[in-house]
């Protein structure tokens, strides 16, 4: 009965107030964030924890969840409070990547993510990804791990401080990166190969050389990616060419699946499923198109909901024109 009274006043107490961004945040807090990633299947487990100084008042903020990259598909599984006495309500704005918490009575929130898809494969052995705790600029302390499963060499490339690229060693069977500086970074992960042990020596195989050249011409290429990337730091990991936007496939069938819907629109997780296309390729299109003004998203209740703008209208109906041609 007190914990349901306790939620009751923790609702009415919110009614008044405002949503504080994490990374805006008028309350002193610090951030502690732990990743396990398997980089092979490129998937992982994630935990949050956010610690609350002042634990006596309602206390309303907001966990971006967009520092991993537009590419990375994050899904809630917990969310829970110490102390256990205190209250929490939570609610995952998956659209925006936001993780919306009250918390009442309340010194530190963990939660808990699973996470696919954070990083790129570029060459065999070689991976990588932007990493933005920028978001996290106005933590009082921040700290990022991650345990990426294996024997990997972790370069990192701070884009806005070069004097700080914080510490990365393998630790059997986890190679690990410790970051606990606010900014953005670029992570380059290679496979690391393994040196034998003196006292078992063997036999160099007929093709060693040709092994170590094919591996030194990977570590070159990876190089000459890092490089590239670096200089498209500020750019979407998958943009759409700079070739006309509706001659894009997926942008093409997100149009016709909005213009069909009408004036209600639909959810990204509706348009997923009606395109058939990856949940990353479909944001990344949205995010594109609503950039050119051919989308708008609209606030109905608690969802998001994408409409065609009047510009987005007049692309419909000569996409379906010409569709309707070709049958």
């Amino acid at each position: 009965m007190l914990k349901q009274l306790s939620l009751v006043i923790l609702i009415v107490s919110a009614v008044s107030l405002v949503y504080t961004p994490v990374s805006h945040g008028e309350f002193t807090y610090s951030v502690n964030i732990e990743l396990f990633y398997d980089i092979l299947s490129n998937t992982g487990l994630m935990e949050i924890r956010v610690y609350i100084s002042d634990s006596s008042s309602v206390t309303m903020f907001e966990i971006p969840l967009t520092f991993l990259g537009e590419g990375a598909s994050i899904f809630v599984i917990n969310v829970s409070a110490f102390p256990e006495t205190g209250s929490l309500i939570y609610e995952y704005d998956e659209y925006n990547r936001v993780l919306k918490v009250i918390t009442s009575n309340v010194t530190r929130v963990s939660a808990w993510f699973t996470v696919e898809n954070i990083a790129e494969n570029y060459a065999p052995g070689v991976y990588g990804f932007f990493l933005s705790l920028v978001e996290f600029a106005n933590a009082s302390s921040l700290r990022f791990s991650m345990s990426v499963y294996g024997s990997y060499d972790i370069t990192v490339e701070n884009l806005l401080d070069r004097a700080y690229n914080g510490t990365a060693y393998f630790s059997n069977p986890f190679t690990l990166l410790i970051l606990d500086r606010p900014s953005l970074y670029f992570i380059l992960i290679t496979m690391r190969i393994e040196e034998q042990t003196p006292n078992q020596p063997s036999p160099l195989p007929s093709n060693y050389f040709l092994l170590i050249g094919t591996i030194i011409g990977v570590g070159v290429a990876g190089s000459l990616l890092f490089l590239w990337w670096r200089r498209r730091a500020s750019l979407e990991l998958e943009a759409v060419a700079a070739r006309d936007l509706l001659n894009d496939e997926v942008a093409r069938d997100i149009i016709l699946a909005l213009g069909r819907a009408g004036d209600k629109g639909l959810q990204q997780s509706e348009l997923v499923n009606i395109t058939g296309r990856p949940k990353s390729s479909v944001s990344r299109r949205i995010k594109k198109l609503e950039d050119e003004g051919y989308v708008n998203v609209v606030r109905a209740g608690k969802y998001n909901y994408l409409r065609l703008t009047d510009k987005g209208y007049e692309a419909f109906r000569k996409i379906a024109s010409r569709e309707k041609k070709n049958e």
